[in-house]
């Protein structure tokens, strides 16, 4: 990407990645959320993991929704809902001892976000530098959650759930107004508004994406278990992991820069074929030194992933819908992966766990196999247009 592009799309990246970033807060909120709900409230783990998981069920929920709000523009929609998600984290700060409540704000938050990702994602997949501007985005997002996640552990540190939810809802309201910078007046044309045009390559890809990121995120639930039983610590697996989960938001660049290389196709099932090989290595690690050589693979392939996997969605329409359908449902998978390792290690041991995500490595080749065949006519012969500039 030139120098002249980064500075022509410098808004719309900015967008796109506070929206990004609103999807990222809810990750780093997670693991440190559902253990002080258990802690604070005496909720059990079940309860304590649907709370944290109902943003992210607002979130999929935000991309069967998003097609009529896409004749606003985005920075309308930025104000709208970015208001939405910062009183959803006032209301959760202030009425966090009823689990109704928690789990009614905390879904109409994730629906916000879902509703500001898909949108912005609408835009990059107009473009011709889609793949790499999607890596750019990702990688911002992935660092901003290295620093989120201590940020919100300080704060629960020292006001509890309470002080959680609230330095949730200031983040919210930074990242929002991070947003209106960019003014494209509107995200659509008159000429898409034609009807989505639902295909066997379009289901395939949406559903490789969501299969992919629940599949590669099983392990995650788990890694700290992993850990403690090689006889690493809190404290220094902690450190390690926090390192590897800020360098990879890097490989984030490389997966937007290899799709626009190469195509999607290879560099997806090689990722695929990684990522399976690495949750292997890191569930039977017999040692510290295998553990955090297999995390590598393992946690790079996600956020390698992750853009050309966008890339790809964007690039079955000319208007960008299934790519904004596409992003909030790719992200919800991280809310499925927590609650399905779950029940994968509750009835079957953590053993399982690699195999489980071997199986849907293998489906997610076999999608992929689909994707880069069925193609129709308008499919095959189409082009974005570079018609978004900011």
């Amino acid at each position: 990407m030139s120098i002249a592009a980064v500075r022509r799309h410098r808004w719309l990246v900015l967008s796109a990645a506070a929206a990004y970033s609103m999807s990222t807060l809810f990750s780093a909120m997670k693991p440190i959320l559902l253990t002080r709900f258990v802690e604070q409230h005496g909720w059990s783990n079940a309860l304590a993991g649907l709370a944290v998981a109902m943003p992210f069920a607002g979130i999929a929920i935000a991309a069967l929704c998003i097609a009529p709000l896409t004749r606003l523009s985005l920075r309308r929609l930025a104000v709208v809902f970015g208001a939405v998600l910062v009183t959803a984290e006032l209301g959760s700060a202030l009425g966090h001892a009823s689990a109704a409540v928690v789990l009614a704000l905390q879904f109409s938050g994730g629906f916000a976000v879902g509703i500001l990702m898909g949108a912005s994602s609408r835009i990059i997949a107009t473009t011709d530098l889609a793949g790499p501007l999607f890596g750019a985005v990702d990688m911002i997002a992935v660092l901003l959650m290295s620093a989120m996640v201590a940020i919100v552990g300080t704060a629960v540190g020292y006001g509890g759930l309470t002080g959680g939810y609230l330095v949730a809802a200031v983040i919210g309201a930074l990242l929002a107004v991070a947003m209106l910078p960019y003014k494209n007046p509107a995200l659509i044309t008159t000429a898409s508004t034609a009807t989505l045009v639902v295909s066997v390559r379009a289901l395939a890809v949406v559903a490789m994406g969501v299969i992919f990121v629940t599949c590669s995120g099983l392990g995650f639930t788990y890694m700290f278990t992993v850990a403690q039983e090689l006889g690493i610590g809190y404290a220094d697996a902690g450190r390690s992991i926090g390192l590897l989960l800020f360098v990879s938001a890097f490989v984030c660049l490389l997966g937007g820069w290899a799709s626009a290389r190469y195509g999607p196709y290879r560099p997806l099932a090689i990722a695929f074929i990684a990522c399976a090989g690495g949750w292997y290595g890191v569930v039977h690690a017999p040692s510290p030194v295998v553990f955090y050589a297999s995390l590598v693979p393992a946690v790079f392939a996600l956020q390698f992933n992750f853009p050309v996997l966008l890339d790809l969605a964007g690039s079955l329409d000319r208007t960008g819908r299934w790519g904004a359908i596409a992003a909030p449902l790719q992200t919800s998978g991280f809310a499925w992966a927590a609650i399905l390792a779950g029940l994968i290690v509750g009835r079957f041991g953590l053993d399982a766990l690699p195999k489980a995500t071997a199986i849907g490595m293998l489906v997610c080749l076999c999608l992929l196999a689909v994707a880069s065949r069925r193609r129709t006519a308008a499919e095959s012969t189409f082009v974005r247009d570079d018609a978004v500039s900011d």
